[in-house]
Formats: C-alpha cells, sequence, structure tokens
C-alpha cells in the first residue's frame, strides 16, 4: 500500500495532508508519485498524521498499527492548522474538561 492508498483510505485530501506537514500541495504531491522522497522526520510526521508506523509506509510492515482514531486524527489536523492561541484555548478547554470528568468520578 502505498501513502496515496493510505491517505484515501483515510479520507484526506493531498492538501489536508500537505497543511499538517506544513509543506505545499505540490511538494507533497510528488512524496505520492515518487518524485521527492521524503526525510525522515516528514516520514514520521505521515506515520502520526495516518495513525500508521514507519514501517508500514515503508512497505516494511504488512499489517497496518493504527494508533489513532479517525476522531484523533482530525483533532490532530485540525491542532495544526490552528494558529498558536487557538491551540492553546483548545487545550486549556481538554485539559479542565478532563480533571472536571476526573473529579466528578471519584
Amino acid at each position: 500500500m502505498n501513502i496515496k492508498d493510505i491517505r484515501l483510505r483515510k479520507g484526506l485530501t493531498q492538501s489536508d495532508v500537505a497543511a499538517a506537514l506544513g509543506v505545499s500541495s505540490v511538494v507533497y504531491s510528488r512524496y505520492e508519485t515518487g518524485k521527492r522522497q521524503p526525510s525522515i522526520d516528514m516520514l514520521i510526521q505521515m506515520a502520526d498524521i495516518f495513525g500508521v508506523t514507519v514501517d508500514f509506509l515503508l512497505g516494511r510492515q504488512d499489517i497496518e498499527d493504527s494508533t489513532l482514531s479517525d476522531y484523533e486524527l482530525q483533532l490532530l489536523i485540525a491542532s495544526r492548522k490552528a494558529d498558536e492561541r487557538a491551540k492553546q484555548d483548545a487545550l486549556n478547554m481538554l485539559l479542565a474538561h478532563a480533571a472536571n470528568t476526573k473529579t466528578e468520578e471519584n
């Protein structure tokens, strides 16, 4: 399975992935076509975005090891697209909610 297939299975566009990686759509498109090779850091970021291992991306592992749910992936992509203030506001809200939930459980 190549990265285009993985991206399509996750329901993402090239623009979505490019934005999450912080590169242009042209650069990401070249990764998919093999005209450009991603750096190790870029492979790690792609693995995180797609919820797979780097070995899976490289074809060294046949079974997808998805560690992120689709919802978690959407949160990650939205976070990477947001400005710093929005990121901090979202994190603070989630942390406060988690603290409240923990208190209510006790």
